[in-house]
């Protein structure tokens, strides 16, 4: 049979996992991985981003389109260095896995007083230990008989869990051979427990054959597990009102004309809550209790009203749990269970959805721009099939516009952490070269400064896109959310984020070029001239530093502590 070495072993089931790129820091402990990365006949491509944490929320910002993403580092510096990246698509559910050349195997098991680098004292376990708490894997390959048999393995729980996962592979083990796959991974997916899918199916089909008013609010787990399509047939056959949550804005559901615009509690706009909570049943799609999508626990989705929660691996029917039932088995079932259905009663209304609308638009000005004002140009600026990552204010203020059909967004989500949302970007670029769609990112320049080397990134793979940096010389969430005190650590030493593009590698005026707004007309004089970006278009966007989007000012006050 042929043999490939274990490097090309699992670069092969990457791609069959559609990861086309892979993302990775070199270092000695990994090198022979690298080279087979470069030299070996697996389709996956390397792109080094500029530090680990950015290559590993690169990998993440690529899943979340590809649907799995990679990153390679070398052990300890290397390793540890992506955990913060690592927790947020645990807590975000996307599945990546970190891969980590480790010494080799007779030094890994030979007990030593010896002090090698990278190592905590004399602990070669401690990385493992570590990504315990924050994969659905963490684990070492060390004998090259069962290497392959446990690789795959790995590879399965991340896709059957949509997880993170972490792999070290010895130095030696790197280079040795192992046979060939002689067919494709199989994912062996949890299978749910049928007699708890048949019981919460019955229940649920009652409740909603028993109803007249319906409605359903979309969350990220139907995206990562490829059930959108289904979920819009499931708001068709019910006839029901839909909205979408800040952790998955989908351009799918806004676009339907069921549209009841985005949910976030207490945060929403009224005639949203007015709609999803008032309905005789109410579904959450696909949505975790998490607080960004529960506008900081202040749903009342459940409170006067019958209640379904769709879970990864769950059904919760009014507070009755039902385990080991999975999404991806139960949707496909209630769809069938449902076909035959009445179509629900609803009454729309043409009354404000989004906090930053189209119908909005308004002539601009020569006064200085604001967020109100702003989005509402973002809002007329995107186009059908756009693809837009944002981060904090960037984030957090798009996923409040209205978006033309088949947007694709994504962002720091519930986990949060400053700068992810750059970095994801940067891997959703790659991900993005086999649907071309034109790349847009928002970025609050407070996170932007966080990962903002790789920047050179894009700039050396010669990407098309637009990123809007919002300057406001500081932490704007952050004032918002502990007003009426100046503070020293909410303000940033303020960069020239227009230069930058020169400074990390690139031309003016050739493939990059600056821009700098202060007014609506400037912003609309850009929007104009980046209908087509080409090159990397770096567009700096002067705000007031206590300017705030309204609807956030009710976000911000269920946010203080």
């Amino acid at each position: 049979m042929k043999q490939v070495t274990l490097s090309t072993y699992v670069l092969t089931r990457l791609k069959e996992l559609n990861t086309n790129h892979i993302f990775g820091i070199p270092g000695d402990y990994v090198l022979p991985f690298f080279d087979e990365i470069l030299d070996g006949d697996h389709g996956v491509k390397h792109i080094m981003p500029r530090n680990e944490l950015n290559g590993t929320y690169a990998a993440d910002g690529y899943a979340k389109q590809n649907g799995f993403g990679a990153m390679a580092v070398t052990f300890g510096v290397g390793s540890l260095s992506c955990t913060n990246a690592v927790a947020g698509a645990y807590a975000d559910d996307t599945p990546i896995v970190v891969i980590s050349g480790t010494p080799t195997v007779d030094v890994l098991n030979t007990p030593t007083e010896r002090r090698y680098h990278h190592v905590i004292e004399n602990d070669f376990n401690t990385n493992i230990k570590v990504f315990e708490h924050i994969t659905v894997a963490s684990h070492r390959v060390e004998k090259i008989e069962t290497a392959a048999f446990e690789i795959d393995n790995m590879l399965r729980k991340a896709m059957q869990y949509k997880k993170p996962i972490y792999l070290e592979i010895p130095y030696d083990l790197q280079t040795m051979l192992v046979d060939v796959p002689s067919k494709p991974l199989d994912l062996m997916l949890n299978q749910s427990s049928s007699a708890n899918l048949n019981e919460a199916l019955d229940v649920v089909s009652k409740i909603l054959h028993n109803s007249k008013t319906r409605s359903v609010v979309t969350g990220h787990l139907i995206q990562r597990e490829g059930l959108v399509k289904q979920g819009v047939e499931l708001v068709d056959q019910l006839n029901a009102a839909v909205a979408t949550t800040f952790t998955c804005k989908m351009g799918d559901f806004e676009e339907h004309p069921n549209s009841i615009g985005i949910y976030m509690g207490e945060v929403s706009e009224d005639y949203t809550k007015e709609m999803v909570d008032g309905a005789d049943v109410s579904i959450g799609l696909g949505v975790t209790f998490n607080e960004f999508d529960t506008g900081v626990f202040s749903t009342k989705m459940g409170k006067n009203q019958n209640v379904i929660w769709l879970r990864k691996d769950y059904v919760e029917v009014n507070g009755k749990r039902y385990d080991q039932v999975f999404l991806r088995e139960f949707l496909p079932a209630l769809l069938d269970a449902v076909k035959d259905i009445q179509p629900g009663e609803i009454a729309l209304q043409n009354r404000r959805k989004f906090a930053f609308e189209l119908a909005d638009r308004f002539e601009p000005t020569d006064d200085a721009l604001t967020i109100d004002r702003l989005f509402v140009q973002f809002s007329n600026y995107l186009e059908k099939g756009d693809m837009l990552y944002g981060d904090t204010g960037g984030f957090i203020n798009s996923s409040q516009a209205e978006f033309p059909a088949d947007v694709i967004m994504h962002g720091c989500g519930n986990w949060g952490s400053l700068g992810a949302g750059f970095g994801m970007y940067v891997g959703a670029n790659f991900a993005n070269e086999a649907n071309n769609r034109r790349s847009i990112s928002i970025q609050g320049e407070g996170a932007f400064t966080m990962s903002a080397q790789d920047l050179a990134t894009l700039i050396e793979h010669k990407k098309d896109l637009a990123l809007f940096i919002l300057d406001n010389a500081g932490y704007g969430a952050e004032r918002a959310i502990h007003p009426g005190k100046e503070r020293s650590y909410n303000d940033i030493a303020v960069w020239k984020y227009e230069k930058l593009g020169e400074a990390l590698g690139g031309t003016e005026g050739q493939d990059v070029h600056s821009f700098v707004a202060h007014t609506e007309k400037d912003m609309a004089e850009i929007f104009a001239h980046l209908k087509e970006p080409k090159g990397i278009n770096i567009v700096r966007i002067m705000l007031d530093p206590n300017d705030s989007a309204t609807f956030n000012l009710r976000f911000s006050q269920l946010l203080q502590h």
